[in-house]
């Protein structure tokens, strides 16, 4: 509405001759810019590969919508030229061509989620998994993979997120399984950074599975003794701390987020011979629930106590005195935590 209504008082009148050469500019214009666009677009689908891509691209509502205005934006200007509406036809027919112009960017970015979320993350799960089944380490190339995983937790809905988490949670584990180090460990890395991202969004489903993905990489990463620059199994312990600490702060509940966190950590922790990370994190994790979801306190026990049938309460004690240095406003939770374990 503004653009009218500033040509209006800037240029109240436009000379007749200039009129027809403007609002001829404008027709042609946008009608060029129009073929390009689809044409592009139409090529871009034909690239995927994949059927049902024009109706993803093509036929969107985004689409349609676009097409539309800018018919409107060929058609009008050659209506005042065939109608001779000189007076404010012509600034409607600028402001109309503005709008479309400006629209481009939206559609574009649309396009762009499309490509990005619908086919290619598909696409590279499916060249990463027969990377690594070729047994060829240098071609398996996860970064791309993780880099749209932590993108697609600021820019696009919920189960596109738990969509690339539960790809990289089968990568990881596959990676494990083959005895992939490097590859597990970026993996497991990557997976913890998109989990405590998911917990901040309130993404309480990708927080699930990022929970369960690192759960099952560790554990195989542990089952085969896997060793990188960081050993994966370790890393996947304080994601899933991190994850369960910050979703027990949250409030989360609906999934069990934490308790699931805690049971990650009592399966990673028996399959390893040093358990000091897994224990210390349980108790991290039982301080975080005395003080923000007191009535799951009992399940993380629970967890503690197998452990404590493996390694003796004297080891699981000692293991958890320095679990909470890093959140000294938990020290009362904690010790609150650790009366209600000896009671048990």
């Amino acid at each position: 509405m503004e653009i009218p209504v500033i040509l209006y008082y800037c240029y109240p009148y436009t000379d007749q001759d200039n009129a027809r050469y403007l609002l001829s500019a404008i027709s042609q214009g946008l009608a060029a810019i129009l073929a390009l666009v689809f044409t592009i677009t139409l090529v871009v689908s034909q690239m995927t590969r994949r059927y049902t891509a024009m109706d993803k691209i093509i036929f969107r509502p985004e689409t349609v919508f676009l097409m539309i205005v800018f018919g409107v934006g060929v058609v009008m200007p050659l209506l005042v030229l065939k109608r001779g509406f000189w007076g404010q036809s012509v600034n409607l027919s600028i402001a109309v061509a503005v709008f479309c112009v400006f629209s481009l960017l939206p559609f574009l970015k649309g396009v762009n989620r499309v490509l990005k979320y619908e086919f290619g993350v598909n696409a590279l799960y499916r060249e990463i998994m027969v990377a690594i089944e070729s047994g060829i380490e240098e071609s398996i190339d996860t970064g791309e993979l993780t880099e749209i995983g932590e993108r697609a937790v600021m820019e696009a809905p919920e189960n596109t997120v738990v969509t690339i988490i539960r790809f990289l949670s089968q990568i990881g584990k596959k990676c494990a399984e083959k005895g992939l180090g490097d590859e597990t460990y970026w993996i497991v890395y990557k997976l913890s950074d998109i989990g405590v991202k998911s917990v901040g969004k309130g993404f309480e489903e990708a927080s699930f599975f990022a929970v369960k993905g690192l759960k099952d990489v560790g554990v195989e990463a542990a089952k085969n003794g896997l060793k990188s620059l960081f050993e994966p199994a370790n890393v996947a312990i304080d994601g899933l701390k991190d994850i369960g600490a910050k979703a027990a702060e949250k409030g989360l509940k609906k999934w069990d987020i934490t308790i699931r966190a805690a049971e990650g950590l009592r399966d990673i922790g028996m399959k390893l011979e040093d358990k000091y990370l897994a224990v210390n994190g349980l108790w991290c994790l039982g301080a975080f629930v005395m003080e923000y979801l007191p009535e799951q306190c009992d399940r993380v026990i629970q967890n503690l106590k197998e452990i404590e049938n493996e390694i003796g309460k004297d080891a699981l004690m000692s293991w958890g005195k320095n679990c909470i240095s890093d959140y000294p406003n938990l020290k009362s939770s904690f010790e609150e935590f650790k009366k209600r374990y000896n009671e048990g």
